[in-house]
């Protein structure tokens, strides 16, 4: 794919870098004109004019100046790539096989097993298309002439004999489930004069070029290369074991599953690489449901699902660096780009202060792991048209003009499918995320500003920095990496509005924050929900397996379940019996639009122990207003359920109330009917959010208020308001508990 029609548009090689610690800029611009870069602090992302707009302080550094923009492509699609291939030069008679599960059987020509560039006239190639099976030799393409059924298992093969020149290929299909017209086998035969045998690398699930093109959709296991051509006969009476053994070249792809590696079990040492992050821990044909646990059963995970949208890293070349000043603010800055033409750009990154010094007392979690999973969403929105249609809203703004539902060209999301309907389950930050930008809009009908995850998050630090307070920030990825020792000097850990994804990592550094005496507020909702696995041999990325209910747009195949990465069970931390209410007190109950509704407060909430929570506050509702969807408790709502471990000592402050029809709780909640939930409690009751605080054993406390929007309530009336008073309460009190 060539390069995007945006102007002009970046990403960096990290997300976060502390003092000493160099980052790297990769641009793209649309045509080869120049453009300048200059270093900023992002303060506010909203453009909305009834909210603080945009707000970024310019700063002096290293990469400011101008710079000759050109054209960087896009390789989108996944593939296995062997470039050790000089033993198949000595190939004369030879047979290709593979097993195989297409998805989009009638897009076209998609490599398999592939020598050959797809529009050359040397080497050879194992594919399909519309009519089937495929042999390609040479400049002769030959097809088997039974379309193959989607979602079916086959094992297709091409074969040459350079005695005859005679080109054979050839379906079988494999599943329990036949049709009819599918039963047995097909195959077409042809003669050549030549064998066109190639050169160079070897693709699986593509054919070669810049870019490779020609993108199998599917599954595929146990390719395979004979040196000598088979008839259908012995390929009829031949298992798949016993093809193995005779075989110049196989790769199993069960081996190394959490690796870039693909091993080639045969005679030759023809091992290969992935590109661009296909699937895998995939069930194979061999699948019996006798397992669900890939690393106890390998051999029937011998599958790798391909796609032709699969993106892993752009690989772009780098414009410009930036070594991080040792002395340098931790906080949330980006790389401004303004073309000669006046198009504009801005790259995102985060600065943490170095490693056990903090600068400040207050530290802001940033969930990049969520940003990196919901990256690139296409929501759909992009096209409704009436008076508060989202292109209407950017113009007048002057937003962010950008999304991913025209543009999908970096790869979308998680909550996206793939071309061929199954689930993206990866995603990676070394790409263009055009959704993680200042003044993106989200939600074009909704009342105040609609915007979500990075551009939302800085309502918080914007109110922080309004109201006086220094902070510092962290990622998910320090959390990570480094546990507890990330955090372990702050008086105050925080999380912005939606802190959704995490791995068993993160989750064990916060819990070990809060039971050594640390305060923790949780300013967001649907957070600690899903869990995520990182892997090292793919820095950039986030893997995602949806299994077992939550709120969801796709949902993982059966015996699918266990990260790649990783090898651990995936799905909601519910599942993975720790549920969001065993850390913070609250966890996901309930979704509708984006529209935030106000919470009453408790009678515990008048209880002296707690007057100081309140102190300023008459008022016994509270964010009836707010930036966010106009109030302080919408969109996704967590509550408190000590039947799902909320601590005994926690007390409900505040509940919100008024949510409209279109709240509906989340699936896990609902028993058999929708009017009774998983708790007993009446469905009705279990909709809405839970201001939650307590104590804990050494000293520390938390804060939780299970709303989404609730950050966007904060910098409403220029931070005058009973949600700004209500935070800054808490700030203070636990400030004063640490000097």
């Amino acid at each position: 794919m060539t390069s995007s029609s945006i102007p002009i548009i970046g990403y960096t090689d990290k997300l976060s870098a502390r003092p000493g610690e160099t980052i790297a800029f990769k641009v793209s611009c649309s045509s080869p004109q120049k453009y300048y870069a200059n270093l900023v602090r992002v303060i506010s992302c909203d453009p909305n004019p009834k909210g603080p707009g945009i707000q970024e302080e310019k700063l002096e550094s290293n990469f400011d100046g101008v710079y000759q923009g050109k054209p960087q492509n896009i390789c989108l699609g996944s593939a296995i790539r062997v470039t050790e291939t000089n033993s198949l030069d000595t190939l004369k008679s030879f047979t290709l096989i593979a097993t195989i599960w297409p998805t989009r059987p009638q897009a076209g020509l998609q490599g398999i097993i592939t020598r050959r560039e797809v529009k050359g006239n040397s080497g050879f190639g194992l594919a399909i298309n519309t009519k089937g099976a495929c042999a390609i030799l040479g400049g002769l393409e030959i097809s088997v002439g039974m379309p193959l059924i989607e979602r079916r298992w086959y094992r297709i093969w091409m074969s040459y004999n350079s005695s005859t020149g005679t080109v054979t290929v050839g379906q079988k299909p494999l599943s329990k489930q036949i049709d009819a017209e599918d039963e047995g086998f097909c195959e077409a035969v042809t003669k050549v004069k030549n064998n066109f045998i190639g050169s160079g690398d070897l693709l699986i699930a593509a054919f070669r070029g810049e870019p490779r093109s020609a993108h199998y959709n599917g599954k595929i296991e146990s390719p395979i290369i004979l040196e000598t051509a088979i008839n259908e006969k012995k390929m009829s009476l031949m298992t798949l074991n016993e093809l193995q053994k005779i075989a110049f070249a196989y790769w199993d792809f069960s081996q190394e599953i959490s690796s870039p590696n693909i091993i080639d079990s045969g005679s030759h040492g023809l091992d290969g690489y992935i590109e661009n992050l296909p699937t895998r821990a995939m069930t194979s044909s061999e699948w019996d449901n006798s397992s669900h646990d890939w690393t106890k059963k390998t051999q029937h995970y011998s599958a790798i699902h391909f796609h032709e949208d699969d993106i892993y890293d752009c690989g772009w070349n780098t414009d410009f660096v930036f070594t991080v000043p040792d002395e340098f603010k931790s906080g949330i800055y980006a790389a401004r780009l303004e073309t000669d033409s006046g198009e504009k750009e801005m790259v995102p990154f985060f600065v943490p202060a170095k490693k056990n010094k903090p600068q400040s007392r207050i530290c802001i979690l940033i969930p990049t792991f969520t940003y990196i999973v919901y990256g690139n969403i296409s929501r759909g929105n992009s096209t409704y048209k009436d008076d508060g249609s989202l292109a209407k809203k950017i113009k007048d703004w002057g937003a962010w003009p950008y999304n991913c539902d025209e543009h999908k060209e970096f790869g979308l999301s998680t909550y996206n499918d793939h071309t061929d309907g199954s689930g993206i389950c990866t995603a990676s930050f070394l790409r263009p995320i055009i959704t993680m930008r200042t003044a993106t809009v989200s939600y074009p009908d909704v009342p105040g500003s609609g915007l979500r995850h990075f551009a939302a998050d800085a309502h918080l630090w914007f109110w922080l920095e309004k109201m006086g307070y220094d902070f510092d920030i962290i990622t998910d990825h320090e959390l990570h990496h480094e546990g507890i020792n990330s955090i372990k000097n702050y008086d105050i850990v925080m999380t912005p509005s939606h802190p959704e994804y995490h791995t068993t990592e993160t989750l064990d550094a916060l819990q070990a924050y809060i039971e050594e005496g640390g305060h923790f507020m949780y300013l967001g909702g649907n957070g600690f929900y899903w869990k995520v696995a990182l892997n090292k041999n793919f820095p950039g990325a986030v893997e995602i397996r949806r299994a077992e209910g939550g709120i969801r747009l796709w949902a993982s195949e059966p015996g699918e379940y266990y990260n790649a990465f990783d090898g651990t069970y995936g799905g909601m931390w519910r599942r993975n019996g720790r549920p969001p209410q065993n850390l913070c007190g609250i966890g996901f109950t309930a979704q509708g639009k984006h529209f935030g509704d106000p919470y009453r407060r408790t009678a515990a909430s008048r209880d002296p122990l707690y007057a100081w929570i309140f102190e300023g506050i008459k008022d016994d509702i509270i964010g009836n207003f707010g930036l966010s969807g106009g109030g302080a408790a919408g969109f996704e709502l967590d509550r408190a359920d000590v039947k799902l471990g909320t601590p005994l000592n926690a007390v409900v402050l505040a509940t919100s109330e008024g949510h409209g029809k279109h709240f509906g709780l989340v699936p896990e909640e609902i028993l058999m009917t929708n009017m009774l939930a998983w708790n007993g409690e009446p469905y009705d009751d279990l909709i809405r959010a839970d201001i939650v605080y307590f104590d804990t054993p050494k000293g520390g406390a938390v804060f939780a208020v299970g709303s989404i929007t609730y950050c966007g309530s904060l910098p409403y009336n220029n931070c005058k308001n009973n949600i700004s008073q209500l935070t800054k309460n808490v700030i203070d009190r636990f400030l004063k508990e640490k000097n």
